[in-house]
């Protein structure tokens, strides 16, 4: 696998020099909209308020990660939906994880979904969809319904509003639309739909790997921001937990017997906090901290949960090493601390392919009559990571455009839901009418072997 890795590499090294240019090139190149494409946002327009009331009912249902009820139920709704545009559709069952503080963990199910090709499926290229309907709040959370602001018309916000409820019924209208119009059957269409993308995709990483070895595009439907402005490049991310042992005792007695974990603690946040290093793209927070029992009594635990970014691979394994030594320093004698955690995320950086997909929606956008995505870097990841990793070309941010992520203010621009829908639909469509010229998924690696050569 390292060595295959390394022949995608070398092909990417190679591309980026003139991944630029072939934005300018795609982009400039002469093209109008067929009537079946302007068939298609008409079509769509027509069903904003149906997709308005979807999302609404959506963001009602809560599916924070650990909601096991929740993303079970939720599951089957997708599962059904799927059915409705002829896929094949499974339901798997989620992943017991090793993860610290629960007891018998495992992740939600994952809905998989697949349709073949009907006509000239001999030419038919293969499309991996990407999407998560976990989201990171809670039942517990105060933040769980749909509300619409009269401070701010167009808008409406609640959980996973944008992030990315918006962007699976971006991805369903535009599949529908696709099916109406007879196009959905000129393609191989899989669909990943995971419920433990916000902490990692741990337990389904494997399987949208493997996912992408049978594809030759992947599209994710994570969000855009408010803009439309999208990733072209994303960082690498990692997850972290600290765990700190001390040695409880009376505070009377504290100078002799007592060991503060929770001192301990902090200065070891301190120290990692201090490893941030935002000019070279490294990224670290401590999210949560928590410790000690009463205020009379030295506290014999703390913990902290830690997550990292950067925007190279070997800033990952640098953070990894400088984390491990801050968890061995004895900054309290008398307490320890132990580390756990992984790199779950790899850069995202730009290919030529990606760019080329990216200059394509671009231009279909301006002549819909919709902003064109403005490509950025991202320090949010996604699942499109994991597919660019395996060497296939990604597309990003293919959902609402929206803000607030991960916050008690996150939002989704109302009318991104028909024009996102249209853009991906009319996307979808130029794609699937294209050459199937691409090697076929098992004879990527030895493409790339000859170009090494």
């Amino acid at each position: 696998m390292a060595e295959m890795r390394a022949e995608r590499a070398f092909v990417r090294f190679a591309a980026l020099a003139t991944a630029a240019l072939a934005l300018v090139a795609a982009d400039s190149a002469p093209t109008a909209l067929a009537p079946e494409d302007l068939a298609l946002r008409t079509s769509l327009a027509g069903r904003q308020a149906e997709m308005e009331a979807r999302l609404a009912s959506w963001v009602g249902r809560n599916t924070g990660t650990w909601n096991a009820e929740g993303l079970a139920a939720f599951a089957a709704l997708l599962a059904d939906e799927l059915r409705a545009l002829d896929f094949e559709v499974a339901v798997e069952p989620g992943a017991p994880l090793d993860y610290p503080n629960r007891l018998d963990a495992r992740t939600g199910p994952l809905v998989a979904a697949s349709r073949k090709a009907t006509v000239a499926p001999e030419r038919a290229r293969h499309i991996l969809l990407l999407g998560h309907f976990d989201t990171v709040f809670e039942p517990d959370s105060p933040f769980q319904s749909w509300r619409l602001d009269p401070a701010e018309p167009g808008r409406a916000s609640g959980p996973g509003s944008s992030d990315m409820k918006g962007g699976l019924v971006v991805m369903l209208e535009a599949l529908r639309a696709l099916r109406a119009s007879g196009e959905l059957a000129r393609a191989d269409v899989a669909v990943l739909l995971n419920s433990d993308e916000e902490i990692g995709s741990l337990g389904s990483r494997a399987r949208v790997q493997s996912a992408a070895r049978d594809a030759e595009l992947a599209l994710v439907f994570e969000p855009a921001l408010e803009g439309g402005e999208q990733a072209r490049s994303r960082a690498g991310a990692g997850q972290f937990h600290l765990d700190v042992q001390g040695v409880a005792a009376h505070v009377a007695t504290s100078p002799i017997e007592g060991k503060s974990a929770v001192l301990a603690l902090a200065k070891k946040v301190v120290a990692i906090e201090a490893l941030s290093d935002p000019a070279r793209g490294i990224l670290l927070n401590v999210g949560t901290i928590s410790g000690g029992t009463k205020r009379n009594i030295v506290p014999a635990h703390a913990e902290a949960w830690i997550d990292v970014r950067y925007d190279a691979a070997p800033q990952g394994d640098e953070v990894r090493a400088k984390l491990e030594r801050i968890a061995a320093a004895p900054d309290v004698p008398g307490t320890r601390a132990e580390l756990w955690g992984l790199l779950h995320r790899p850069p995202r950086p730009p290919t030529a392919e990606s760019d080329r997909l990216l200059a394509l929606q671009q231009r279909i956008a301006r002549e819909l009559g919709y902003p064109a995505p403005e490509p950025v870097h991202s320090a949010g990841v996604t699942d499109g990571s994991l597919t660019a990793a395996e060497g296939v070309p990604t597309l990003d941010s293919l959902g609402v455009r929206g803000g607030g992520a991960h916050t008690d203010r996150e939002f989704v621009v109302l009318a991104s839901l028909s024009e996102r829908a249209a853009i991906a639909a009319v996307l979808l469509r130029q794609l699937f009418r294209e050459s199937a010229g691409l090697p076929a998924p098992s004879a990527k690696l030895e493409s790339l072997a000859r170009l090494r050569r």
